[in-house]
Formats: C-alpha cells, structure tokens, sequence
C-alpha cells in the first residue's frame, strides 16, 4: 500500500513549532530610534520603531515604487548589540524583510523574500531545469550596508563564509520539534526531522550564508517541495538560533504565514565535503 504524502504547509508548521517555542523573547531595544541605513546600492531607509511591534520606513535616497510604509515587526537580540528585525512587506505580494543589524560595527545585512504564485510553484521542476532555472521558486536579494553612515569600503560587511561547511548540527525548536541540518557546500544543505510534525521528511534544498561575528552566521534557506524561506542566526558559541519562516498558510498560495523560530543548537559531528 502507498503511503500518503506527510508534507504539510507552511501554516500547519507554524502551529506545530509554536507550543513551548524556543524562540528568544522580543525586545523592545529599539523602540523610539530612528535608524537610516545606507545601502552598497546607494538606497537610504529609514526605520522608525514606533512601539514594541510597529515600525515605519522610508526611503530617502533611492529609486523605487513604493517609497514609504508602516509594518507589524519582531525584533529579537542574539547578542549584545546585534539585532534580528523581521517583518512583511504589506506592499508587495507575499514578500518578507529581514534584517540583521549589528551596532556593534555599525553594519547590517536585509534579506528579501519573495514566495512564488501558484504557476511558479507549480511549474514542474523538468520543466524548470529546461528554462534553466533553480528548482525552488523562492526567491531572495541580499543587501548589506552601514548604520547611519555612507558605505566607504565593504572589508566591514558581512561576508559570504564557508565556515559552516560540513558541520552536522541538530536543532531543537520545541520539545516535540527536532531537525537535522548538514552544511553540504556553498549552495546546498540536507535537512531531516528527527521528530515533529514532519518526522521522517528530509531534502536537499538551496540555501545561504553569512558571517555576521565570531562563530554567528546568517543562515537562509529557500525550500521547492513547499515554498518555504527559512532565515535564522546561528549562533555556535551560546548553542542558540534566532529567526523565522515564511510560507503559504495553505496550499492555496493565499494568505502568507510569518512566524518567529528559534531553538537550541547540539553539535553532532564534523563530515568530509571536499
């Protein structure tokens, strides 16, 4: 007998990793700051944190379609003075902004999400190797830039790093969730789900990394079974992550789910990727 398809969307994940999440609290360090970033590109936006959980943005310098707007946003703090801040962009369809912001060195790194319509996802992954493209239709911009100063020189940003390649790592995001992550190279990385609601579930997706400070990275991931953006921090010193995934609620590409995750890291072992 056949077995049924045990892969599941975006929403009924988020309700699965949310009881007794271990995501890091929010804070609300930032509220009442206004904080202008200027990009590589040449954008300026700036953040307005109003409260605990609404910002507005503008941008000042800059080409685009739609120059300002106001969001819901989670901001949690992984270290001293580095920051996650993440929210939807209610101007686009189906589109995420996250941002890590380190005051530390007065960097950051925004990462832009897009989830595919319905053709797109759809569109047999053939088909997509015949018109040359990825097999996930999960789409991200990376964009780095300084805090409150015009970018003079890159040595300073966050920089795509190998320093996670062949690291076998499980995280607990629940005390019923447990995955498995193996850092295979630059572009790929195996998941697994020990246990949770996609226990058995495992693939090889496409995925990115950054080094934000001494052992903690920025950790993407673009899924194509689901159409899923996974953007956490990794912190290997403190054994923590700190982030969120973004998916379809159901599998009717409608409403986007948005969630925050977080969970502790154990170290399994070290493998060859030579």
């Amino acid at each position: 007998m056949s077995k049924t398809s045990e892969w599941i969307p975006v929403g009924a994940l988020g309700d699965a990793f949310n009881p007794d999440s271990n995501a890091l609290p929010t804070v609300n360090d930032l509220v009442g700051r206004i904080i202008k970033l200027h990009f590589e590109n040449g954008w300026v936006i700036e953040h307005t944190f109003t409260d605990d959980k609404r910002l507005s943005w503008q941008i000042t310098e800059g080409e685009a379609d739609v120059r300002q707007g106001s969001e819901e946003y989670c901001a949690t703090r992984p270290r001293q003075d580095i920051y996650f801040v993440d929210f939807i962009k209610s101007s686009e369809r189906a589109s995420s902004v996250s941002l890590v912001l380190d005051f530390a060195r007065g960097v950051f790194i925004a990462v832009l999400g897009e989830l595919p319509n319905a053709d797109e996802a759809l569109t047999p992954f053939l088909t997509r190797i015949a018109q040359g493209k990825e097999l996930t239709a999960v789409k991200t911009v990376f964009l780095r830039g300084c805090i409150g100063t015009a970018v003079t020189t890159n040595d300073s940003l966050p920089q795509i790093t190998q320093e996670l390649l062949g690291k076998r790592v499980e995280y607990q995001y629940s005390p019923v969730e447990l995955y498995e992550h193996i850092y295979l190279n630059d572009s790929y990385y195996t998941w697994r789900c020990i246990e949770g609601s996609e226990k058995s579930l495992c693939d090889t997706d496409a995925c990115h990394y950054y080094k934000i400070a001494d052992e903690l990275y920025l950790f993407v991931w673009r899924e194509k079974i689901v159409p899923t953006l996974g953007v956490i921090m990794i912190d290997l010193a403190a054994l923590k992550t700190t982030g969120k995934i973004i998916g379809y609620e159901s599998n009717d590409f409608g409403a986007v789910r948005n969630f925050s995750v977080g969970a502790y890291a154990r170290f399994v072992s070290t493998i060859s990727v030579a």
